[in-house]
């Protein structure tokens, strides 16, 4: 995969000024040039489980055509997953109609947390990887407590990566995590994660389930009770693949809700 690596390399110089601009807003402050997305339904031509199964539109998306606002995001700057590296906001780029996380050989990588939170409902978001052959990187888009990732903990013992990519049983397969308090559960798929892939997911009273491109690949009848929001990661593991940079870009990220029931 590594000639792809020099493509996203050269997004950089198209994506710096925007960059430049999201950085330079402090959290709670205005960003200049923050626009706000209009969400329609799932885009036509683009397999998702909104579109499969007529989620309809959105109360919230993110489709990273300007600068990010601080009003909307948590922008990681912290220790990395696990203590190891470090997730910097100068690791962000936007451009092209696309949310770069960019990770650096030494482990400076990227996080970041959407402030849209809701205790049941339906997210989904689009997204593809570059690893340049740097496998100790692995993408995440993730359902995590309130306030985001980063430094912030789960006191409730709950997560859902409805996107991951782990050691076991093979890297470079998605894999979908769940965990409560009564245990944890996961499922892989064997998808190619450096091509477009939807990944959904919905929490309800009634459980758990997730979706590749609008496919069934996860099912509990558990389900996370405490308030969440979706965090977008690309996570460093030193010494879990083989180092280098790598890039994980996102296309569109969207929230939606269920009724007071749960249902729907």
């Amino acid at each position: 995969m590594n000639h792809r690596l020099p493509a996203r390399t050269a997004v950089l110089g198209l994506v710096t000024a925007l960059a430049a601009g999201m950085i330079a807003a402090a959290p709670g402050a205005a960003a200049s040039g923050a626009a706000k997305a209009v969400c329609g339904p799932a885009p036509a031509g683009q397999a998702s489980a909104a579109g499969t199964l007529g989620w309809g539109t959105p109360s919230w998306c993110a489709e990273f055509d300007g600068v990010l606002d601080p009003a909307d995001w948590v922008i990681y700057d912290s220790a990395g997953h696990a203590g190891k590296g470090r997730r910097s906001p100068d690791q962000l780029y936007v451009g092209n109609g696309s949310l770069y996380l960019y990770g650096r050989a030494d482990g400076t990588t990227a996080g970041i947390g959407a402030r849209h939170e809701q205790t049941y409902g339906r997210w989904e978001t689009r997204v593809r990887m570059y690893e340049g052959g740097a496998t100790a990187y692995r993408p995440l888009a993730l359902l995590w407590p309130r306030d985001g990732g980063g430094d912030v903990l789960s006191t409730t013992g709950e997560e859902i990566d409805f996107l991951g990519v782990y050691d076991y049983p093979g890297k470079w397969r998605p894999n979908f995590y769940l965990q409560t308090p009564q245990g944890e559960e996961q499922s892989y798929s064997d998808v190619e994660v450096t091509t477009w892939h939807t990944y959904a997911v919905e929490v309800s009273p009634q459980g758990t389930v997730g979706y590749i491109d609008g496919k069934e690949w996860f099912r509990s009848a558990r389900h996370t009770t405490g308030v969440m929001q979706p965090c977008l990661q690309l996570d460093w593991f030193p010494g879990g693949g083989t180092e280098g940079e790598a890039w994980m870009e996102v296309d569109w990220l969207r929230v939606y809700p269920l009724n007071a029931a749960g249902t729907g």
